[in-house]
């Protein structure tokens, strides 16, 4: 064949792909749909495949009133996606000898949980908070708060303190799992008082770095509150509510960022696993360096920060990490398998069970296209 057939060869198969879309009809059409179906202000999503991202879009506008669309950087609150953040933080102590995941609250904590005896409360862990195994309530007594409605006033030292003194295990530490917000309340208090600085510090500082994890706040500047996307109600969504203002809550579920910084942080974590399947390279990123049974259904664990969901759960064809949050408005998830380094971020201005729905059915169908994508490669070997 010669050059100029060569030539127009190339040219042909480039125009062709130029007319064949970006690859990820199959995603802008389900969120498309997701949002016409439930009437929703707004959705951000990110595609890793590879270990890269390679497909990145915003859909809707900052609010109904105000029409200006979102972006990539637009910032949502993440809900108990957050604890993903809190998870890298306590790790990362641990690895640099500040923490062991064997560290009793008894002794980080000494003379605050005076109701518990103390043969108990030295059973409880950094390993227990960090795998929902500490015997902790989901909350306190003394949070309250109207549901459907955002936290307001924030959470104070003096309320934690006065919870930690009362507080009464739901059933023996590292017995079962139980799903608990406060303890990673618990753990953000915990990082405060190691290092002498208040989470927000953690987070805008040791966060970026030691981790090199950029674009998630515990705090807002007044130039960042004009990137917040305005949530509405899931159970009324014509009805704007506001951002949950947690104070010492926040550990659990009151960060902000954006599909772009959740996609990179997710090819990041992707990359650390890369390693940890091939060496069992340790690092603050891998989540399932402990995984226990969550007992709620056969194949669904809980490591630290982070569910994984093998395949005899029956949701996905191979291991999946995951996690997300919810927060009557905001809704987040954050999916990907290890194994073929694919993943999806999502974030919405209006959440509940469909947007969790969303991310599962758009995971699923990643997951079979790249299975589509490397048999064909096998087959052309």
């Amino acid at each position: 064949m010669n050059l100029i057939k060569v030539s127009l060869l190339v040219v042909g198969i480039l125009s062709s792909l130029a007319h064949a879309g970006n690859g990820y009809e199959f995603v802008e059409k389900e969120i498309k749909s997701f949002m016409k179906e439930h009437d929703i202000p707004a959705v951000s999503v990110g595609v890793i495949k590879n270990g890269e991202i390679k497909f990145a879009k915003a859909y809707g506008t900052y609010s109904r009133k105000n029409k200006s669309p979102v972006t990539t950087s637009s910032l949502f609150q993440i809900g108990s996606q957050s604890k993903v953040i809190t998870s890298l933080l306590t790790l990362a102590l641990v690895e640099d000898g500040k923490l062991k995941l064997d560290d009793n609250v008894d002794d980080l904590l000494p003379g605050l949980f005076s109701s518990i005896d103390k043969t108990t409360l030295r059973k409880i862990t950094i390993d227990t908070l960090l795998s929902h195994r500490s015997g902790l309530p989901n909350y306190p007594n003394n949070v309250t708060r109207v549901d459907g409605d955002p936290m307001e006033g924030g959470y104070t030292e003096p309320q934690l303190l006065a919870a930690l003194k009362s507080i009464t295990l739901e059933f023996e530490p590292a017995s079962k799992f139980a799903y608990s917000n406060f303890n990673y309340a618990v753990i953000g208090y915990i990082l405060s008082e190691k290092t002498g600085k208040p989470y927000e510090t953690l987070v805008e500082e040791y966060l970026t770095d030691r981790l090199g994890v950029v674009g998630f706040y515990a705090g807002l500047t007044a130039a960042q509150q004009s990137s917040i996307v305005t949530p509405y109600r899931k159970d009324d969504r014509n009805v704007a509510t506001k951002s949950w203002d947690m104070g010492l809550l926040a550990p659990h579920g009151g960060l902000y960022s954006s599909t772009a910084s959740l996609s990179k942080l997710m090819v990041k974590q992707m990359a650390m696993y890369q390693r940890f399947m091939k060496n069992k390279q340790i690092s603050p990123f891998i989540s399932t360096q402990a995984s226990y049974p969550t007992a709620l259904y056969p194949g669904l664990n809980y490591g630290y920060g982070m569910f994984e969901a093998t395949p005899e759960l029956g949701l996905y064809p191979q291991t999946v990490l995951w996690h997300g949050g919810d927060l009557d408005g905001f809704g987040c998830e954050y999916i990907f398998s290890p194994g073929s380094q694919t993943g999806i971020v999502l974030l919405t201005s209006s959440g509940g069970r469909e947007f969790v729905l969303l991310g599962r059915k758009l995971m699923q169908n990643l997951l079979v296209e790249k299975a589509k994508a490397s048999k064909t490669a096998i087959a052309h070997e």
